[in-house]
């Protein structure tokens, strides 16, 4: 069966966000591929697709099967997408974190879908086809949603058992990261799951059972990238690539090894780094590291079920400081129970522990999660110059204006410095991202004259 796998156009004609790999579809068409399906990869929303050349492009291709991955901000543009592509398609599916934690209400939500995947796709795809391509007979495949039908969990895989993404079927030269160091961009994800319990947190798809693929089938992969695709720069996806310290020092161990040269990023912990892990992360590669500080404040922090304290986010960016790397601060602001006091505090905080970069959100929790169903909630959100074509709701107890105003005096009073706007022009021109940081400028820009 032929499987077109589709991320949408921008909601927007005038949106222009931060362009990564749709990696999950590329891990679906290499176990589609694999299985002996023909598949391709429509990605408008990278490529600039106008919402009509996109409708002409699925009119005339007239796939026999549709896939698209939503996440809960993003799922209004899939429906659109959905509703555009029926007249032309057979058969449309739908997969990723939003089906997985809205279940059949997802039916009603998009009424053009045929099927929802729940859970991971890779084990879903094949059985999925096949059904369909013979007739649709007896039960949907287990990790399959169809309306009125009984539904069976699937098993996950083992992430060393699933195919390498199929990049050759994406438009990899349209890829940028603001936070890259060498241009090429790619992403990747070295494990699945995380037994963390964050209160804001999907992890509807990947589940809490972390699993991990080996050392050297990483680095395999990373050099994969550097020869075949020319990639300088990867952005690990992990949810948290340092919650293995060994597993970490053997990744490091064989790029060293291999005189690996490539560049990348990972996500971490502040409470699951050290000097010799930072120093060895430098030395194979790594340029900055992204920690979930999330507030000064420890009542947020336990709220938020961060199971951190202030003082490890003091002791890391320290250590990783000291070892090198470029630290990234996200940041929550005005969480349930915080005052203007509090947030200023936290809007401080990433200046004391002398972040190199930050990123300021307000607090947004997916469907599922412990704090979705706060009574406290502003539906038009609060966004960040970073979100664009991302619709989010903010959980808050303050007035959305007065926050919306914070969150806008946050980036700006972080950003408009000389040290960091050197940075961020000087990464800008070395990863060939220039055109992001514009963007973001020209919001921050608009934000001042509002101001």
């Amino acid at each position: 069966m032929k499987l077109t796998l589709v991320r949408p156009p921008r909601r927007n004609a005038s949106d222009a966000g931060l362009s990564v790999p749709p990696l999950g579809l590329a891990y679906i068409a290499a176990m589609a591929r694999e299985l002996g399906h023909s598949v391709d990869i429509i990605d408008a929303y990278a490529t600039g697709m106008s919402w009509a050349a996109f409708e002409e492009r699925i009119k005339t291709l007239r796939p026999e099967a549709i896939g698209f991955s939503a996440m809960t901000p993003i799922a209004d543009v899939v429906a659109r997408a959905v509703q555009v592509c029926r007249p032309y398609a057979k058969k449309i599916v739908l997969g990723g974190p939003h089906p997985t934690a809205v279940g059949e209400e997802v039916f009603t939500e998009m009424p053009g879908l045929d099927a929802a995947v729940i859970g991971e796709g890779e084990p879903v795809i094949g059985p999925l086809l096949d059904w369909w391509a013979n007739g649709s007979q007896g039960d949907a495949p287990p990790g399959v949603r169809v309306p009125g039908c009984h539904f069976t969990a699937a098993t996950p895989m083992n992430p060393s058992d699933i195919p390498r993404p199929a990049r050759d079927l994406l438009p990899n030269g349209a890829y940028r990261y603001l936070f890259a160091t060498r241009r090429g961009f790619a992403t990747m994800i070295s494990s699945r799951g995380c037994p963390y319990r964050c209160s804001f947190c999907d992890k509807s798809v990947g589940g809490s059972k972390w699993r991990a693929r080996s050392a050297v089938d990483v680095v395999d992969e990373m050099a994969e990238l550097k020869h075949q695709y020319g990639v300088g720069f990867i952005n690990f996806y992990d949810d948290n690539f340092t919650i293995s310290r060994k597993r970490v020092m053997a990744i490091c161990d064989e790029i060293i090894e291999r005189r690996l040269d490539i560049e990348w990023k990972c996500e971490g912990r502040v409470d699951s780094v050290d000097p010799d892990l930072l120093r060895r992360m430098r030395e194979a590669g790594c340029r900055v590291v992204a920690y979930g500080v999330e507030s000064a404040n420890p009542e947020t922090l336990a709220l938020l079920r961060k199971d951190i304290t202030v003082g490890q986010a003091v002791t890391a960016f320290a250590h990783t400081k000291a070892a090198g790397l470029r630290s990234l601060a996200y940041m929550i602001l005005g969480a349930p129970g915080e005052d203007r006091a509090a947030v200023q505090a936290s809007i401080q905080f990433c200046r004391d522990i002398d972040a190199d970069y930050v990123q300021f959100s307000t607090l947004s929790a997916m469907p599922g999660t412990p704090l979705f169903s706060h009574p406290r909630t502003l539906d038009s959100g609060v966004n960040n110059p970073l979100d664009a074509d991302i619709n989010r709701t903010t959980i808050t107890d303050m007035d959305g204006d007065q926050l919306g105003k914070l969150v806008r005096s946050a980036w700006l009073g972080f950003y408009l410095r000389p040290r960091p706007m050197a940075r961020l022009l000087r990464d800008a021109l070395a990863s060939g991202s220039i055109d992001e940081v514009w963007r973001m400028g020209r919001a921050m820009g608009r934000w001042r004259v509002a101001a």
